[in-house]
């Protein structure tokens, strides 16, 4: 689906789930969506590029978003003063340059949790809610260069969907892994998560030289109740010449109910 700055919309069980420009959620109130994008650094070097990043990410509007490869403190309060749809962030600045950070609008809850450990670019994790969803989110990045290291942090995961689920039954592991789409589904199975596998998108690649990397992990629990629908975002024309500047990922967005019967906090 070619995205040129017009609304975003998802088909998913029958509902349409809008995602309007100047984030206005009226269509999705009992909706949440999780965007997830691997970028080349922020804030882009050149303004058209920037003013692009930040017209998109007005259009899909999404409650929360996990970005990979964002430097340092400076350029997440950047993020916070220039992207209008977000209001608070999760995120633990550190010497590796490429980390990972959480945004959330705001209707959402953030809190900020102790981040995973052993990851070459450091994992972020947070206390994500609003009305009936809630859940744990950790997004990370895994080794690319590095096959050793990346089977370590493989390993490693299965201790982290482990300690996430003591705090919430929903547990989502989001961001760019670095691992073919077989190899995604072993890890899955192996630390108990299911892969939110996008919909009629078979042989879209999340990133622009076709592999697809990028991906939403979930737990059972969030699987058979909130789980709704799973797209990757793709463009034409000069939009995709753009968006091949910005990054050479491509932005994954999640949908979940936000259904008060879903609730699992107290």
């Amino acid at each position: 689906m070619s995205k040129q700055n017009a609304v975003v919309v998802i088909i998913a069980l029958g509902a349409i789930v809008a995602l309007s420009p100047g984030c206005v959620y009226r269509e999705s109130a009992a909706r949440v969506v999780i965007a997830t994008w691997n970028v080349r650094g922020y804030p882009e070097t050149r303004q058209a590029d920037g003013d692009w990043f930040t017209a998109t990410l007005t259009d899909y509007a999404p409650d929360i978003m996990c970005i990979q490869e964002i430097a340092n403190q400076g350029r997440v309060d950047a993020f916070l003063s220039t992207e209008p749809c977000f209001t608070s962030a999760a995120f633990q600045d550190s010497s590796d340059g490429q980390d990972n950070a959480i945004f959330a609008a705001g209707r959402v809850t953030l809190e900020d949790i102790p981040d995973p450990s052993g990851f070459q670019h450091p994992a972020q994790a947070a206390y994500v809610a609003h009305e009936g969803f809630d859940a744990v989110l950790v997004t990370v990045h895994l080794s690319w260069t590095n096959v050793a290291l990346r089977e370590q942090e493989k390993a490693l995961l299965k201790g982290v969907v482990t300690d996430m689920l003591q705090k919430d039954p929903d547990v989502i592991i989001a961001g760019d892994f670095n691992t073919t789409e077989q190899g995604i589904r072993e890890l899955a199975d192996g630390i108990g998560m299911v892969v939110m596998a996008p919909l009629g998108q078979d042989g879209v690649g999340t990133t622009h030289a076709g592999n697809r990397y990028d991906h939403f992990l979930i737990s059972p629990d969030l699987a058979d109740e909130e789980a709704i629908a799973c797209e990757i975002q793709t463009y034409s024309g000069t939009s995709l010449n753009t968006a091949k500047r910005v990054s050479d990922h491509l932005p994954v967005l999640a949908v979940f109910s936000a259904a008060a019967q879903y609730r699992d906090r107290e």
